[in-house]
């Protein structure tokens, strides 16, 4: 069930209708049977993985959570008994139990996931090297369906085991509320990434109707509706054509408009289905973070990470990049060097190993494939030298006598990160590696055809979007970036059109309605084309 169908706005329709009008106690139930209703609709036996992670990390949940209160009550009734070391060796022994469990069932979640999303990567691989030594055997690849959002929620319940482990909170005790964290249905597509602290204890509190909420989250709602029907939809069939196996055809300025043309998809596509998950969630009373904070802004390329899925980012931060950065092995190969008489390496060792880490488990999340994994690296080896030549390029800062805080130093900033990035993009919308080298060669040394560029003989329109699609196109992406632009400035766009005129509100309302209903993409039988995201 696309998230811009006609079913979805009936369903969600009659999920808000039952979800006010039931005892407010049992709202909770209500957001559970539709959530698996909703998602039902990709497949029962899709069902079944999700029902298992579930179980899963709840069962290891309250083993953990016992462990812990049966220490604490020990400490309680023989503590006064109890010298300080051996207060901190049964503190030890009962972290330790603790570990082994979650250790265990992150294991399991993740033999899941790899299962399902990597296996047959991983054969086809090794049956390249059979064949590369000439072994004639091949592997069979395994039929297997990747569960709807199975990335999300996997990584979303791991975090749950990972604070409980650390005892940020305590266990979930109710397994039908527990598994409406998991399975939430409006973020169960392409998220974003929910915390049980914050997400959990808005799905176990009572919720009035509230009028801002549905005004509020239906603006928000239309406006990924907008990004998603009337620009990302409409690109799509341009990306399609140049990033295709034919595309020895065309000449670097092709490839660059295919790289401009990808990261409007890509934005437009992906932040526009948060934006329907989180309107539809704030109609509900629930309120989901913020997944995108205008990265095409970003000055560098870690900014850009800290602005683009959001809670993916923090999601790496909290349980990949501090954990690696503080390991044991990172921090003796800083002291090793810091007594070698390298003070400097010590200091950036951590700043430069843990991106690649984090980096290569950000790509292998997005696919399974080796263009990600390269898109993984190349992001990593972009942050890991700016922090290793930080201390350079002030310098050269000073000796140029740049003013940082000019507007053309920031936009030539954003510039060159929005350059940087488009290679990293061009590394999976490409058919393939040797494709992405090929485009990247010719993007570099074919002498750019302007009259291409500006559609001079009209060979641009040839690409999947014609003239009429072109000026729709172009003027849906000047209303994002001048609304991108106000917010960037720090105006609140849903805040700023309540406090306006009714009669102007309405006109806004039912003319971005008929925007979307009359310049919106869609696909067969009107669903809406497939989110990117949406196997992930």
């Amino acid at each position: 069930m696309a998230y811009t169908s006609l079913n979805f706005m009936l369903f969600l329709a009659v999920v808000i209708l039952l979800y006010y009008a039931v005892p407010k106690k049992i709202q909770w139930a209500i957001l559970l049977i539709a959530s698996y209703a909703f998602y039902l609709f990709s497949g029962v036996k899709q069902v079944v993985f999700i029902m298992v992670t579930t179980l899963i990390t709840y069962a290891a949940g309250r083993l953990m959570q016992k462990k812990r209160d049966a220490f604490k009550r020990d400490l309680e009734e023989n503590g006064a008994e109890l010298s300080r070391d051996e207060k901190r060796e049964m503190k030890k022994v009962v972290g330790a139990k603790i570990h082994r469990i979650q250790v265990f069932a992150v294991l399991l979640c993740l033999g899941i996931l790899a299962v399902v999303k990597y296996v047959n990567f991983a054969t086809e691989n090794i049956n390249e090297l059979f064949s590369l030594f000439h072994y004639d055997y091949q592997l069979p690849l395994i039929n297997i369906i990747v569960p709807l959002g199975i990335s999300f929620y996997t990584f979303q319940s791991i975090g749950y085991l990972i604070d409980i482990g650390r005892g940020k909170y305590e266990a979930e005790k109710h397994l039908g509320k527990y598994a409406l964290f998991v399975s939430f249905f409006p973020s169960i597509v392409q998220g974003p990434i929910n915390r049980f602290d914050d997400l959990g204890k808005q799905l176990k509190a009572e919720h009035k109707l509230d009028y801002c909420n549905l005004k509020f989250g239906a603006q928000l709602m239309l406006w990924g509706f907008f990004k998603k029907l009337v620009i990302a939809d409409r690109v799509a069939p341009m990306v399609d054509a140049i990033f295709s196996d034919g595309y020895k055809e065309y000449s670097g300025i092709v490839f660059v408009v295919g790289m401009l043309a990808y990261a409007v998809q890509i934005y437009c596509d992906f932040s526009g289905v948060i934006d329907i998950a989180r309107g539809a969630a704030q109609m509900l009373g629930i309120n989901l973070p913020q997944n995108f904070e205008r990265p095409y802004f970003s000055e560098t390329v870690a900014e850009y990470w800290r602005r683009w899925h959001i809670t993916l980012g923090a999601w790496m931060r909290d349980y990949v990049f501090y954990p690696v950065m503080l390991s044991k092995p990172v921090s003796k190969l800083a002291t090793d060097m810091r007594k070698k008489g390298k003070p400097y390496l010590a200091k950036m060792a951590p700043s430069v190993i843990t991106p690649f880490v984090v980096f290569f488990l950000i790509g292998i999340w997005h696919g399974a494939s080796w263009q990600y994994i390269a898109f993984g690296l190349y992001n990593a080896t972009i942050v890991a030298g700016s922090v290793a030549l930080e201390p350079v390029f002030e310098k050269m800062v000073e000796k140029l006598r740049i003013n940082t805080g000019a507007f053309s130093w920031r936009l030539f900033r954003i510039v060159r990160t929005f350059i940087i990035l488009g290679v990293s993009k061009l590394l999976v919308c490409a058919p393939g590696l040797r494709a992405a080298l090929y485009m990247l060669k010719h993007i570099f040394t074919d002498i750019p055809d302007l009259d291409f560029l500006f559609g001079v003989k009209g060979e641009i329109f040839t690409l999947g979007v014609d003239q009429k699609n072109m000026t729709i196109l172009l003027l849906g992406v000047l209303i994002l970036l001048i609304v991108s632009i106000l917010q960037e400035c720090g105006i609140k766009m849903r805040e700023t059109i309540a406090q306006q005129n009714l009669y102007f509100r309405w006109f806004l309302y039912l003319a971005t309605i008929v925007v979307i209903l009359f310049f919106g993409i869609y696909g067969p039988g009107y669903d809406a084309a497939q989110f990117i995201y949406q196997a992930y």
